[in-house]
């Protein structure tokens, strides 16, 4: 058993195609199947249901194979503890980011980021919180950069910013009168939501106490969507209103629909997480700073006094 077979399997696991997953690791097909059905004569097991299109692991394969990522994850960290004790940015880091997060922090700093660090292959994949974490723990992703506490002795948590939550509302909405709205005003059945798997869901129904079971009594569509961008729009055409992350909102801030809450101010925590074998320190706290460096001014690193943390903790194992 070799490294190299170990990374021929995760990547037939991965593209569940043999041509694919040759291309991907730059050698011939025949070459990738030799060198697979050694290994499973070695291990005298069956990886891979060849019989079926696309490729299917087999239960067993599906654990030796998450074994495989793992082992193939500690032999990089050899280089990569090398590389980061001289403060060198080498090789790839795969970063994993919410999409109510993806499209108005990215932009801020990716650039920066990868222009500090050039020899660093960076690989960013938006995903859903759930998602990143199990990947974060399965070793395919070296950093996560989420919006809600997390909780798991495999994981450690690295507070970023706090990001104030706005309301945007539509011109015919009763609370579009208001400068400030409160908590208390949001009348659930003019709310426009996020489908279910966004923590920024979750936090949204937290903020609205009053939401009741039955809340679209007073509309006849009712639509949930996986963008905030999409919801902003149902409410410039349906009426209603929706919650915004503070930078979810910076291309309109000055929008008479966009109300600021009064104190305490929900506030969603971001973080960055990984897991408790990620040791390329350097590259962290670099990634780190950057992102701080290039928020607005009024984006906070510690919470304000005024500001209400809006706490779903979830991954408590």
């Amino acid at each position: 058993m070799t490294l190299t077979q170990l990374s021929y399997i995760v990547a037939v696991d991965k593209y569940k195609n043999f041509g694919i997953a040759a291309d991907s690791c730059k050698i011939t097909q025949p070459t990738l199947s030799m060198q697979i059905q050694k290994l499973e004569s070695e291990l005298g097991v069956t990886l891979f249901d060849r019989s079926q299109q696309p490729i299917k692991t087999t239960k067993l394969g599906e654990a030796l194979i998450s074994q495989a990522r793992v082992v193939l994850n500690e032999a990089q960290r050899f280089q990569d503890i090398i590389n980061d004790d001289k403060g060198q940015a080498k090789g790839e880091i795969e970063i994993g980011i919410i999409p109510t997060l993806a499209p108005y922090l990215l932009p801020l700093f990716i650039k920066k980021f990868s222009d500090k660090h050039p020899l660093l292959n960076i690989k960013i994949h938006e995903l859903q919180t759930h998602e990143i974490l199990e990947k974060l723990k399965g070793n395919q992703l070296d950093i996560g950069l989420l919006v809600i506490p997390i909780e798991d002795e495999k994981l450690v948590s690295h507070p970023l910013f706090y990001e104030p939550f706005l309301l945007y509302t539509s011109d015919k909405n009763m609370i579009s009168q208001k400068t400030k709205v409160q908590q208390s005003d949001l009348n659930s059945s003019d709310l426009w939501l996020l489908t279910e798997g966004h923590c920024f869901r979750d936090q949204t129904l937290a903020i609205c106490k009053n939401r009741k079971k039955v809340s679209d009594e007073r509309r006849n569509v009712k639509f949930e969507s996986g963008s905030l961008e999409t919801l902003r729009r149902m409410v410039d055409e349906e009426n209603g209103f929706t919650l915004l992350p503070y930078l979810a909102a910076q291309g309109f801030y000055s929008s008479k629909k966009l109300k600021e809450f009064s104190n305490p101010v929900p506030t969603r925590e971001v973080s960055l997480i990984h897991s408790t074998y990620f040791k390329r320190d350097n590259i962290k706290n670099s990634l780190m700073e950057v992102i701080q460096k290039s928020l607005p001014k009024e984006i906070s690193q510690t919470p304000g006094k005024n500001s209400q943390v809006i706490d779903l903790p979830i991954g408590k194992n």
